[in-house]
């Protein structure tokens, strides 16, 4: 029997070794790697800007045009800064009472919007990211609400029936959680499989979270998010939509305490960079 020459079980070995690097790459966009974040797996990015097309940083008055009326504490607790991250940032002053909205509710102290990029679409798996930065004497309060992925049906916002959302969060002691808003027939709670890490304050942090939705009918959504290109958050089994209807479709861009009876006098003061939206 004639024996295979060195030159074909070169090239049978070379095959192998790509038929194993290619499923080593599929697998990676599957389970997600320490080493790279989502950003690396999605083609189509937009970036929501914070200046005018002049260069100069924009109002507050001018944010609340260009948010379709979504949002709530804009005008009283936001401005827009020069930042050393990003060169422009939000930032959102937590500190003193809260308010009341109109029909009477107490709200925290906090502020927030939605952004629904139009450009992008409905789809069923996406990245945000943005950079945090607390004041160096923040206070955590008893926690609180940081921004994150935003979906549900065409034309519907954060409150509708089968709205969703996969946010940060921090307890009193600034350790973060995955802060999920979840349809009734959804999971029942999104946890988290690695251990928590605690929010720094005084310095820029760069969050990137992706979700991929569930196929209608089954637990198979996965959450994400990495914290300065490390993977710190991973809940998988997870059913955010129960028909094809809804999907990802922005940002819920909120800074907010979580109970409206805080009440701080000293700065309290979170920065937000710029948001990008990659599907």
């Amino acid at each position: 029997m004639r024996m295979p020459s060195t030159t074909v079980l070169l090239l049978n070995g070379a095959a192998a070794l790509i038929a194993v690097a290619s499923v080593v790459t599929m697998g990676r966009s599957l389970i997600g790697s320490d080493a790279e974040t989502c950003q690396a797996r999605y083609a189509n990015t937009i970036q929501w800007s914070l200046r005018r097309d002049d260069g100069t940083l924009l109002s507050a008055t001018d944010l609340q045009a260009r948010l379709g009326a979504t949002d709530w504490g804009l005008m009283e607790r936001v401005t827009v800064v020069k930042a050393d991250r990003a060169g422009a940032a939000l930032a959102v002053d937590l500190s003193g009472a809260g308010t009341r909205t109109a029909a009477g509710v107490a709200r925290a102290p906090g502020a927030g919007f939605e952004w629904m990029p139009q450009s992008a679409g409905p789809v069923a798996a996406a990245c945000a990211s943005y950079a945090l930065k607390l004041d160096s004497t923040f206070d955590f309060a008893a926690g609180g609400r940081l921004p994150g992925l935003l979906g549900g049906p065409s034309g519907s916002d954060r409150t509708a029936p089968e709205a969703f959302s996969v946010r940060l969060g921090w307890d009193s002691n600034g350790a973060l959680d995955i802060v999920s808003q979840i349809p009734a027939d959804g999971s029942p709670r999104i946890s988290n499989e690695r251990d928590k890490v605690e929010l720094p304050r005084g310095r820029w942090i760069t969050v990137d979270q992706e979700v991929i939705l569930n196929t209608p009918g089954q637990s198979d959504g996965i959450v994400r998010v990495w914290l300065d290109g490390k993977l710190r958050f991973e809940s998988r089994g997870i059913a955010l939509r129960s028909n094809d209807h809804a999907a990802i479709r922005g940002v819920l861009a909120e800074v907010a305490y979580a109970r409206p009876s805080v009440a701080r006098d000293t700065a309290n003061t979170v920065q937000v960079t710029p948001f990008e939206f990659r599907w």
